[in-house]
């Protein structure tokens, strides 16, 4: 595996062992998709993460990199009910955020994120 493979397989790990935000901003994000309509008003901290842990183990979810000068992000996607998530965490595993893009193709490209894999390709 390259080593941006052997990366992302770290970061995916990290994410998926602990959900660890930025201080603070777990609460902001809930409320922000809360606001949104992208969870019910009563959804819970529990709830978000819960959906979050879902995507980054679900093996047909599909992993991206999204790369920033010298440092790399990594998102996943994958579908919830009748949306598709995004899930964007740094190489530590740290969230930066989980929301679900109007129009997914275009925020990707848009963006300049790389396809890498399957999570099942990445993390057998």
């Amino acid at each position: 595996m390259k080593q941006s493979g052997v990366e992302v397989a770290d970061a995916l790990r990290r994410v998926r062992a602990q959900l660890r935000w930025k201080p603070g901003r777990d609460i902001a994000h809930l409320r922000k998709r809360q606001r949104r309509g992208h969870l019910l008003a009563e959804a819970s901290m529990e709830t978000y993460n819960q959906l979050i842990q879902n995507l980054v183990h679900a093996p047909d979810s599909l992993a991206y990199r999204y790369p920033v000068g010298e440092h790399s992000y990594y998102a996943i996607r994958g579908r919830v009910e009748q949306r598709e998530w995004l899930v964007i965490f740094d190489v530590q595993g740290v969230l930066e955020t989980a929301f679900p893009p109007t129009d997914i193709e275009g925020y990707l490209s848009r963006q300049g994120f790389e396809y890498v894999g399957t999570v099942g390709e990445i993390l057998p």
